[in-house]
C-alpha cells in the first residue's frame, strides 16, 4: 500500500480544498478580527516571500504570482495551506510559512487582501 500514499495525499487535498471552497462561500472570515493585513505585508517581507512570489510589479517567478490570491483563496484555505503546503502536492517545493498565531492571522490578512491583477492577467 505503499504506492497509494501519494495518490492518498493528493485525494486529502483535493477533498480538503473543496469543502474549505464550499464552506468558505458562507464561512465566517477566518482572520480574525484583530488581524492586520500592514503588518501581515511586513510579515510578507520579513519571511521573504517576494524571492519566490510576485505582487503587483515586483518579486521573484519561482512561485505564482500572489497579486490577485484574495480573489482565489479564503482566510481559512490559507490558514490549512500556509504551515503545510506539502498537504496538498508532496512535490510542492513551498517550504512551510514559519509564521504562527497573531503572524500568520496578518499574513493572512495581507494575502486575502491582494485583489489586484497578475501579471498573467495584465496583458
Amino acid at each position: 500500500m505503499k504506492g497509494n500514499r501519494g495518490v492518498q495525499t493528493l485525494v486529502f487535498g483535493v477533498l480538503l480544498t473543496a469543502v474549505i471552497a464550499v464552506r468558505g462561500v458562507a464561512a465566517v472570515d477566518q482572520r480574525g478580527p484583530s488581524a492586520d493585513p500592514v503588518k501581515g505585508k511586513e510579515i510578507f517581507a520579513a519571511q521573504k516571500c517576494s524571492l519566490c512570489h510576485t505582487v503587483g510589479a515586483s518579486g521573484g517567478k519561482l512561485g505564482p504570482d500572489l497579486s490577485a490570491v484574495g480573489t482565489r483563496r479564503n482566510a481559512e484555505w490559507l490558514k490549512v495551506y500556509l504551515p503545510k503546503p506539502q498537504t496538498f502536492d508532496p512535490k510542492n517545493k513551498m517550504p512551510p510559512v514559519q509564521a504562527k498565531g497573531q503572524d500568520l492571522s496578518d499574513l493572512i490578512a495581507y494575502l486575502t487582501s491582494l485583489k489586484g491583477k497578475t501579471r498573467d492577467t495584465a496583458r
